[in-house]
């Protein structure tokens, strides 16, 4: 990536580095680096408006993730204010497809700020959108609303209501074939194993989610506050040995491993159960 920035640079082309910014902004982000990938993504919007602008899709993908990044920083009035501008700019009648991702997306930051009504109008609003007409509704898109539906029912209390959601979005992200949106979906497994005191499997998962992400994800707010719970649960050492066996797993035992039928209540000190 270094060496494709650097000839993009040298060259002066502005549309490589618009599309070469933001893949180096992913792992900085990763690795806790927000601000120099806030640098990059911000850069590569500059960039982007020396030869016009990017697609709409790809700078509204561009939007999305700046607001990830101000929601991991705690700036969550600079997230509210992107999203409110991304949504002007996208029209409900010609775009519903990314009016859907935008309600999913801006549920989740809701439920960072605790306006758990707004949160419930937006994955209302994003379910009622999901169509089968549209390539985001099949089952990207139910993953993706059916893993916020769960968060905003844990956030409630209402581990029944979250498992069933966990249900149809796991199986939505494994026919999706996509697996940073089965990594997505793997962390609110984590979450729901939480809720019920199953910090080992909740680790397992996390490290699951990972494998499938890619990557460690060392910012991420609700990974972050997982794993604080878990090493508080369980104390560093068996956290981590957790954490890795799910790390260690190949892609598709991740997978399955995310699985939130696999999560059953564990003797103190079991180990939690296996993929087949």
């Amino acid at each position: 990536m270094a060496v494709a920035l650097g000839c993009f640079a040298q060259a002066g082309d502005s549309w490589g580095l618009a599309m070469a910014l933001p893949m180096r902004a992913l792992p900085r982000q990763y690795d806790g680096d927000l601000d120099g990938a806030l640098a990059d993504l911000t850069e590569a919007k500059r960039r982007a408006r020396q030869f016009g602008s990017l697609s709409h899709s790809d700078g509204t993908h561009t939007d999305l993730r700046l607001v990830d990044l101000h929601v991991r920083l705690g700036q969550t009035e600079r997230a509210a204010a992107i999203t409110a501008v991304t949504r002007e700019r996208t029209p409900r009648s010609t775009m519903p497809e990314t009016v859907v991702l935008l309600d999913a997306r801006e549920a989740g930051l809701r439920l960072r700020t605790g306006d758990l009504d707004r949160a419930r109008e937006l994955v209302e609003a994003a379910e009622a959108g999901l169509s089968d007409q549209l390539p985001f509704g099949n089952d990207h898109g139910q993953a993706l609303v059916g893993a916020v539906r769960a968060e905003l029912c844990l956030e409630l209390g209402d581990g029944p209501a979250a498992e069933a959601a966990l249900h149809r979005a796991h199986a939505a992200a494994v026919n999706s074939r996509d697996s940073p949106i089965a990594a997505t979906v793997a962390v609110t497994v984590a979450g729901l194993a939480a809720s019920h005191g199953q910090f080992l499997d909740a680790a397992v998962v996390l490290g699951a989610a990972a494998r499938l992400r890619g990557a460690h994800d060392r910012s991420e707010p609700r990974v972050r506050a997982l794993a604080s719970r878990g090493r508080a649960a369980l104390g560093d050492e068996r956290f981590a040995e957790a954490y890795e066996s799910g790390w260690q797993l190949a892609a598709p035992a991740a997978l399955t491993r995310a699985d939130p039928a696999l999560l059953r209540p564990t003797a103190a000190g079991a180990a939690p159960p296996k993929p087949e």
